[in-house]
């Protein structure tokens, strides 16, 4: 079942609306990992008041990110030592538009996420030129020419708002880096992104026995693709996901 299937006859929003209403560039996110049969279940009892984002008749979209990261995965090892203030940078490329951003994540006071972003070349996707290097070291305070490329995510997105809420629906999921791929389990990555308090989803979800995991799909991928990197914070989702990779 594809997660615009699940959407139902749900009315539309623009792009325009959407950000308009619920840009949400600073907002607390929770993530959770849903099996598709309970997902479809529990949207079909979202109130009518949600909509979903549709462009030109299209209500699921490809995404690709790439992230950047110093040899040591400076920047990775940020979020595992849960440093106060943390960051990630990446490029992604919205491929039914072909619109490319640049963006810095930052995560600080109280585990607000935080976003800032500017427009990149498409064809420079796997690059960070002048103007992104000084972007991102104006954020980050790291040098950019120490930050190349080291994992790709590919997925498929679906995204609802009642206004003041959002949700994402993350699909057919993959992780690569130059050496490998691993794709991502059937269940789908589900986000809930607020100003801060937990969502009509949150709550069914918690009646269902779901409960939010402390992950991001670059983290996760790393440890992944990277066996030499930690992987302790992620060890429970790897061992229901991956068993393989977990020694």
């Amino acid at each position: 079942m594809s997660t615009a299937s699940m959407l139902g006859e749900r009315a539309p929003i623009s792009l325009a609306e959407l950000d308009a209403s619920a840009s949400l560039l600073s907002r607390v996110d929770r993530k959770y990992f849903v099996p598709q049969p309970l997902l479809a279940e529990l949207l079909d009892r979202l109130g009518d008041d949600w909509r979903v984002l549709t462009i030109d008749g299209r209500r699921s979209f490809r995404y690709r990110t790439m992230y950047f990261d110093s040899p040591r995965f400076d920047l990775f090892r940020q979020h595992v030592q849960r440093r106060r203030n943390r960051f990630k940078v990446r490029t992604r490329l919205y491929c039914d538009s072909g619109d490319c951003l640049l963006e810095v994540k930052s995560k600080g006071l109280r585990g607000r996420t935080v976003k800032q972003r500017i427009p990149h070349d498409p064809l420079a996707r796997d690059q960070l030129d002048a103007r992104a290097s000084a972007f991102s070291e104006a954020i980050t305070d790291m040098d950019a020419a120490r930050l190349h490329p080291v994992l790709k995510t590919v997925y498929r997105r679906s995204t609802l708002t009642d206004g003041a809420h959002r949700i994402t629906l993350d699909s057919d999921l993959s992780w690569s880096s130059p050496q490998h791929r691993i794709d991502g389990p059937a269940d789908v990555l589900v986000e809930t992104k607020s100003d801060a308090a937990a969502g009509a989803l949150d709550r069914m979800l918690l009646q269902n026995g779901i409960r939010p995991h402390a992950v991001s799909k670059y983290c996760l991928g790393a440890s992944l693709l990277y066996p030499h990197l930690p992987g302790n914070d992620w060890a429970r989702l790897r061992r229901r996901y991956w068993p393989s990779s977990v020694s």
